[in-house]
């Protein structure tokens, strides 16, 4: 049943990606060949299927960060960058600058996403003092550092902004990150 449900999370990103929150759960059924009576055995409801799939999301990207954490091929604040903007391999493709569509039609959903971008920052946190510590990067209260960061994605995520330009959202964050991390370095 696992498979299954990563199967149809795994399709409403797909489909989120070709028709943002147009797609159905027809599209998702055909795309899977499987019928909406399966899907509906995994998920009540659209917004259960949308909340299971920010939790998975979300899974990924904390192993995809412990991978940098363990990456010894990095310096330190090459793995501090990445942390802040990682994205899980099979989640590059997701088009994050439709996301603001979620924010509008369904709320509850685009607040967890919100809260989990904005939980969870203590392995990055150590690292940065770390890299404080060794004179890497200049001392910046780390509050400041994390509302930056927030802020900027909160903003990729929250308006249409960023769909009107020709930068993806994974662009985006690298460009972001390279000014913060460019503004610290010692």
């Amino acid at each position: 049943m696992q498979e299954t449900r990563q199967q149809i999370m795994d399709a409403v990103i797909d489909q989120f990606n070709k028709k943002g929150l147009k797609f159905t759960m027809d599209d998702i059924s055909k795309e899977l060949h499987i019928s909406k009576k399966t899907i509906y055995k995994e998920f009540y409801d659209k917004d259960e299927l949308f909340f299971a799939t920010v939790d998975y999301g979300f899974s990924a990207i904390k192993q995809k960060e412990a991978e940098i954490i363990a990456d010894d091929s990095l310096d330190l604040v090459t793995k501090i960058a990445r942390l802040i903007v990682c994205l899980p391999d099979n989640y590059k493709n997701i088009d994050f600058r439709r996301v603001y569509q979620i924010k509008e039609k369904y709320p509850k959903v685009y607040m967890k996403f919100a809260e989990r971008i904005e939980s969870d920052w203590g392995e990055t946190e150590k690292l940065l003092n770390k890299a404080m510590d060794q004179g890497l990067l200049k001392r910046v209260p780390f509050p400041l550092i994390k509302l930056m960061v927030e802020g900027a994605i909160e903003k990729f995520l929250s308006s249409n902004e960023l769909s009107k330009t020709d930068f993806s959202y994974e662009q985006s964050l690298n460009s972001m990150i390279d000014i913060i991390i460019n503004g610290l370095k010692v």
